[in-house]
């Protein structure tokens, strides 16, 4: 099985890789979401068919949206190491593990979207004032609703229908970890 998002093939040694970013769980019978970018079963395929783009063709608006998806989704896959470091709870320090990963993963199909080859620096950002897993979980829910916030914002502005396809599959990713934040303020 393969991603059309992400181009991983997903198989028994891997189905079950962050697993802690997900609501549902995959299983070796019945995989629902990639474990490397998070979007749903429905994005992924028996073939090899990926989702592709040729960067040469983007107009440069387009490329600038990617270029700042690139750095939204770094900013926010630091955002969540870090997080992981200050969490309390094992199982929220391993949430945040996994989304971080998830994340960057995400960066990276922006990055091949584009045809960008360097991944940009950004300023490290100092996360102490959030002393808590309340306050850390409530900061992941604002990020992650940003992030929906921007996909929904410039899927229409892109002037290729797979980069727009891309943000769709995204804002449901997003949209789960939002849930998530729910979920293990539970805990």
């Amino acid at each position: 099985m393969k991603c059309k998002i992400c181009g991983m093939n997903i198989n028994e040694k891997n189905y079950d890789f962050n697993s802690f970013a997900f609501i549902n769980k995959n299983s070796i019978s019945n995989i629902v979401y990639c474990p490397f970018c998070g979007v749903s079963s429905i994005y992924l395929s028996g073939d090899d068919e990926v989702i592709e783009v040729d960067s040469k063709k983007l107009d440069i608006n387009t490329l600038r949206i990617l270029d700042h998806a690139v750095k939204l989704e770094i900013f926010n896959g630091e955002f969540y190491k870090e997080a992981a470091k200050k969490a309390k709870s094992e199982e929220v320090s391993k949430a945040f593990q996994a989304l971080s990963k998830i994340e960057i993963f995400h960066s990276k199909v922006h990055m091949g979207l584009g045809g960008f080859t360097k991944t940009p620096a950004l300023t490290k950002i100092n996360y102490d004032k959030y002393d808590s897993d309340e306050a850390l979980l409530k900061l992941a829910k604002e990020r992650e609703e940003h992030a929906v916030y921007y996909y929904e914002r410039y899927k229409n502005e892109v002037c290729d229908e797979n980069v727009k396809r891309v943000f769709e599959a995204l804002i449901e990713v997003e949209k789960e970890h939002i849930e998530l934040t729910y979920e293990y303020n539970l805990i």
